[in-house]
């Protein structure tokens, strides 16, 4: 989220990020048909930034929080399957990268052709997708009409305080998890709660930019390693729903060995990152953002 919250008045702050990412989100969807994947990518990323706002005020919010939580989760979920194939395309040339000489061989292509047109299908459907991208728009324009109804009475860093040690205490409470299994559904867990603490990190940067920028990046950084994972892991399952798309057996197992080789690489790194990020007690972060806070309103 390029947005930032001001250490000013903190509620009129929130409502100004949250009516930027709504719109931001209206113009990914709104973008001629040749560019729809990639407005589709961009607009889901829009929800998830606005969702991670709103558990930064979610003890204000009260009984709002679940209804524009689960709100923008739903549009979310109504533009997922033309994108998810594309992402598919992606995490392919991602393991590629890894490994290019298995790759380069011709069942590895064929492969990747298959996918390939598994993409361009997902995303042939444009009288159904227009349809789909029309009513999420109208959808978004509801849910911006409500931005200024929402009940931000709190003030000062207080009205953040509960937010911030809520998401920071459900990341490490996700890592713990993480520590005794390893399993995608867990992994997958966590990752969305580093988001979340990745995109608070930004909106707040203003308080202290140099730390919380290099919190920011480190946060970055441990996503993309749980997001590359993830990718691996939904790649092992679309193999055992449509083998046909890997080739024979042969090929799938080399394929399968070659994704736990690289999904070994990518949780022993997140883990170590997220040993050093999630360290501090979320008592202790909070009080420490909250003297960042009110240093930079002084």
């Amino acid at each position: 989220m390029g947005y930032k919250l001001r250490p000013r008045d903190p509620a009129a702050e929130v409502r100004k990020v949250a009516r930027q990412g709504f719109d931001k989100a209206i113009e990914a969807l709104n973008v001629p048909p040749a560019e729809r994947g990639e407005g589709v990518h961009q607009a889901r990323k829009r929800f998830k930034e606005l969702r991670a706002l709103l558990r930064l005020v979610r003890k204000p919010l009260g009984d709002e929080f679940q209804r524009e939580n689960h709100h923008l989760r739903d549009l979310g979920r109504q533009l997922a399957e033309s994108r998810d194939a594309t992402a598919m395309l992606e995490s392919w040339d991602a393991l590629a990268a890894r490994f290019p000489e298995p790759f380069a061989e011709t069942t590895f292509r064929q492969a990747r052709r298959r996918l390939r047109a598994r993409a361009e299908h997902a995303e042939s459907g444009v009288a159904e997708i227009d349809t789909r991208i029309a009513k999420v728009i109208d959808e978004l324009k509801g849910g911006q009409a409500r931005i200024d109804s929402w009940p931000l009475q709190a003030k000062g860093f207080d009205l953040l305080a509960g937010g911030i040690k809520r998401t920071y205490a459900d990341g490490c409470a996700e890592l713990a998890r993480v520590r005794l299994d390893l399993s995608d559904e867990q992994l997958h867990q966590w990752r969305k709660r580093v988001k979340d603490h990745w995109y608070q990190t930004r909106l707040l940067a203003p308080s202290w930019p140099k730390l919380m920028q290099l919190r920011s990046d480190s946060l970055k950084k441990l996503a993309d390693l749980l997001g590359d994972d993830h990718d691996l892991a939904v790649m092992r399952q679309l193999m055992q729903q449509q083998p046909e798309l890997f080739g024979d057996e042969a090929m799938q197992e080399r394929l399968s060995n070659l994704i736990a080789e690289r999904r070994s690489d990518l949780q022993s790194a997140a883990l170590k990152l997220g040993g050093e990020l999630y360290a501090e007690a979320p008592a202790e972060l909070v009080a420490r953002w909250r003297r960042y806070w009110d240093g930079a309103t002084e």
